[in-house]
């Protein structure tokens, strides 16, 4: 491979493998803070308190 071509290969994977990287975190933040999925995560939050015997 020549120099040439190595460092056309290495800005392509930079750029793009960047914006391939932002558009993935964009997917997951929009799944994780969407609205109908609220209950599921307000019930993750709580169950480690539900089952919870406390002594003394």
């Amino acid at each position: 491979m020549s120099p040439e071509t190595h460092d056309a290969v290495l800005v392509f994977s930079k750029t793009w493998g960047a914006v391939y990287l932002f558009v993935v975190f964009i997917l997951v933040a929009l799944w994780t803070y969407w609205p109908s999925r609220r209950k599921i995560y307000d019930h993750a939050a709580q169950s480690p308190l539900g089952d919870e015997d406390i002594r003394q």
